[in-house]
């Protein structure tokens, strides 16, 4: 679009259903220090009202009185938006996300309420090993490092004075179009659709100058703290043995070749003479799995 959205249309005469999906290159690497979570919660306000539609249960209510579902999540380095909904209703639907992006209103009462949702969460996570294990990885990065940060948030870190204001200031100065990218699907004509999303989206304020985060800075891993073991007590019954190796580099320039899958599939490859099947064999082990993670390049 003009103000630099980019947007994928794809038309379907035979779809069920219609959908859409913003995604948006900031995520909780963005979260200012003093308000963890920040942009997990922003995530989560954004579904309580807009100027539009001030209603807070008008984005969910008319979804499901049309068949309809969203959700959201918030990664390290974008938050993503979607629904689907019946294809009579799609326009409207899509309406209401516009706004999200537009003016969202961020309204006080619902704010404090809303906190105690994150903090629902963040409890839940509590429980579950994957959640401890990576914030354990997160928490012993460099202290200065983008990593190094507590995503999801809670009560205490978000239950602050001018809670209200950090989030306008954080939807305000980086939720801007240029680093967003917008797919819907639908039954819709391609002619149909782009004069739909231009007429909805071309108001996202495009901020001039501002460009996707670098979080290259400060090495989330160096010779300071790398090289340690660390035991940690599950909370389910199972047993692991966990190697990482950290390389602060940007992987994306490899995509044609993608190394890292090669080595994945050599330290995880399972048939004979393989590190797996040696390791069954002698009755050391149960399963070997072997991957790589792309983390905000």
């Amino acid at each position: 679009l003009p103000n630099k959205l980019k947007v994928l249309i794809i038309s379907d005469a035979e779809a069920d259903k219609s959908a859409g999906a913003m995604n948006v290159n900031i995520g909780s690497l963005s979260d200012p220090n003093d308000f963890p979570g920040l942009a997990h919660f922003c995530e989560h306000m954004l579904f309580m009202g807009t100027e539009k539609y001030p209603k807070e249960d008008e984005y969910s209510e008319f979804l499901n009185n049309n068949s309809g579902s969203y959700n959201a999540y918030t990664d390290l380095d974008v938050t993503n938006y979607y629904f689907e909904i019946s294809n009579e209703a799609f326009e409207e639907a899509l309406d209401r996300f516009a706004q999200f992006f537009l003016n969202p209103l961020f309204i006080s009462d619902v704010v404090e309420r809303e906190m105690k949702a994150v903090d629902s969460e963040n409890k839940k996570n509590l429980q579950n090993d994957i959640w401890r294990f990576l914030q354990l990885q997160r928490s012993e990065t460099n202290p200065n490092s983008a990593f190094n940060k507590f995503s999801t948030g809670n009560l205490e870190t978000l239950n602050k004075p001018h809670i209200r204001d950090a989030l306008l200031e954080m939807h305000g100065k980086l939720y801007s179009s240029n680093l967003m990218s917008l797919c819907i699907l639908s039954n819709k004509s391609l002619e149909e659709s782009e004069k739909l999303v231009d007429s909805l989206f071309k108001d996202v304020r495009l901020i001039e100058g501002l460009d996707r985060p670098k979080y290259d800075g400060v090495p989330a891993y160096d010779q300071n703290n790398s090289g340690y073991f660390y035991k940690v007590a599950p909370v389910k019954d199972s047993d692991k043995l966990v190697f990482y190796w950290f390389i602060n580099e940007d992987t994306s320039k490899y995509y044609k070749v993608k190394p890292f899958n090669y080595l994945s599939s050599l330290f995880g490859h399972e048939g004979p003479s393989s590190l797996c099947s040696s390791l069954v064999k002698d009755d050391l082990i149960s399963e070997l799995v072997a991957g790589h993670d792309e983390i905000a390049n």
